[in-house]
């Protein structure tokens, strides 16, 4: 992380479009900006390689105008101007959950982040090919879009579906953590979502009403995956260990307690499995069915009749 405020610190070359003597003729001139993606194909690795990450990143996150300070004993202090910075990265669920630590999956971190889940590939392809010259225009189109300037207009539409989402993103105090402090930020995160929408279409700057809801389609299924992506977190010692009962049941369907046992059994001891089955049974999550002499059981939103 200390290398990452560095260099944003340092900033980078950037082409900015202005007036030229008072008129409406544009030149391009050379500057500094401390504007970045950050590619990270393990996330956890990253976010645990410094102290500093989560709470640099949070603060980061936010984009705000003026001097962010940033102070560290091995590095000194690093001023930023007006920094921008977006994260893409990719980890395994369980590594995700254990390299986040639990005050943070109710704070500001997971607030600012959208978690895409997924479960399995929807294609295997062995020997991908790409068919269309496409890099070139896709990095033409980004510099092009890195040289608009202004603000984001919302139409009439947009507008109407904004408030209403916009009232609409209030938490209830029995949401789960990870659910409730995002759905404070959905509204901002769609928003942000409708503005990319909006520039893979032109360059108007104008959020239009299928913009929008798309984007608040999609933040919807994040917000439903954060469910499942910080499942394993909480304070009781055997949330991780009822995660992976939860996934053995999602994938397995029906199953004995001795298959469960079986599979699990370098995470979970016999005492520790009775808790968790009599805890989610009591709790309406878990499915029973009786097969002759024995009792199988079933993930309440996967049991297949």
């Amino acid at each position: 992380m200390e290398y990452v405020l560095e260099k944003l610190s340092k900033g980078f070359p950037k082409m900015h479009p202005s007036s030229s003597n008072g008129t409406q003729q544009q030149v391009l001139k050379l500057g500094l900006e401390s504007a970045a993606l950050i590619l990270s194909s393990e996330l956890s690795v990253f976010i645990t390689a410094s102290q500093f990450s989560l709470s640099a990143l949070t603060d980061l996150w936010d984009s705000k105008e003026g001097v962010y300070q940033y102070g560290t004993r091995g590095k000194g202090e690093f001023n930023i101007n007006s920094p921008c910075l977006g994260l893409l990265g990719g980890s395994a669920q369980e590594w995700l959950t254990k390299s986040i630590p639990g005050d943070a999956v109710g704070g500001g971190f997971t607030r600012r982040v959208n978690f895409v889940l997924a479960t399995k590939k929807d294609k295997k392809v062995p020997w991908p090919i790409s068919s269309y010259n496409t890099t070139p225009l896709l990095a033409d189109d980004l510099r092009q879009m890195s040289l608009l300037r202004g603000e984001f207009t919302f139409t009439s539409g947009a507008r109407v579906l904004f408030e209403n989402y916009y009232l609409s993103c209030e938490p209830d105090e029995f949401d789960e953590e990870a659910t409730a402090a995002y759905k404070a930020s959905k509204w901002t995160n769609a928003t942000k979502l409708a503005q990319c929408l909006s520039l893979s279409r032109g360059d108007s700057l104008e959020i239009n009403e299928q913009d929008f809801q798309t984007a608040m389609d999609k933040t919807e299924e994040v917000s439903n995956d954060l469910k499942v992506v910080f499942r394993s977190v909480g304070e009781s010692p055997l949330a991780t260990s009822t995660d992976k009962v939860v996934r053995f049941l999602e994938k397995k369907g029906f199953a004995k307690r001795s298959e469960i046992l079986q599979h699990n059994w370098r995470h979970i001891t016999a005492n520790e499995l009775d808790v968790i089955i009599v805890t989610l049974r009591e709790a309406g999550m878990l499915v029973e069915r009786s097969i002759g002499n024995s009792i199988e059981y079933a993930w309440r939103d996967s049991a297949k009749p």
